[in-house]
């Protein structure tokens, strides 16, 4: 009996495990989708904060690829910043609207 319930414990441990890697490493292989919301270009910061470098600019209603957000630098009541998948740099969350879930970094 002392065999089962080491069996029967090791194997929920084990689909607990996999269950949580496979949620893992689903929510990091998608990019979000997003859309600039800004009437005038965006810039594109190479860290998450207004004084970082312009590293490029996004044109208003572009559609964005996400990769993950991060909590920063208050830009007009939002302190989340998103960084930009398959491309480097960062934009404030307050000028991009995200239409799928955006992973934390």
């Amino acid at each position: 009996m002392r065999m089962l319930r080491r069996i029967a414990w090791s194997g929920s441990a084990a689909v607990a495990a996999v269950a949580l890697f496979a949620g893992t490493a689903l929510a990091t292989s998608t990019p979000a989708d997003g859309l600039v919301v800004s009437h005038t270009g965006l810039k594109v910061r190479a860290h998450a904060n207004t004084g970082a470098k312009v590293v490029g600019t996004l044109d208003p209603w572009q559609k964005v690829k996400l990769a993950c957000q991060t909590e920063s630098v208050w830009v007009e009541g939002n302190d989340i910043w998103y960084r930009l998948s398959g491309r480097p740099g960062w934009v404030s969350a307050r000028y991009v609207h995200n239409y799928t879930v955006v992973r934390w970094c």
